[in-house]
């Protein structure tokens, strides 16, 4: 887990995140295992993921969303900022959040 520092002026400000009830999938090893996850709110640098199981997660993944609209799911590679028991959260390793 990060620590954030005790200084304000270290810190970054976030990008506003929009809560959401959307399901998806971490990706890991190349596709070959895959998670269920609930992404509970994104912004558009990272979001907070509620995984079914407690897993070790490696530090960079795939986040595969089910976009509603064109039934296509978008897959953006994304990194483990922290995680406390089943509730993950990530940064997108692109710009944009994935729809």
């Amino acid at each position: 887990m990060i620590q954030k520092s005790g200084s304000d002026d270290d810190a970054k400000p976030r990008a506003p995140r929009q809560r959401t009830l959307k399901s998806g999938r971490i990706a890991i090893n190349e596709m070959t295992s895959t998670f269920e996850v609930l992404i509970r709110d994104m912004s558009d640098t990272g979001a907070r993921l509620v995984m079914s199981d407690v897993y070790l997660l490696p530090r960079n993944f795939e986040l595969i969303v089910l976009n509603p609209n064109s039934g296509r799911p978008s897959h953006t590679p994304c990194e483990l900022v922290w995680q406390k028991g089943l509730i993950v959260g990530v940064k997108f390793m692109r710009e944009g959040n994935p729809t």
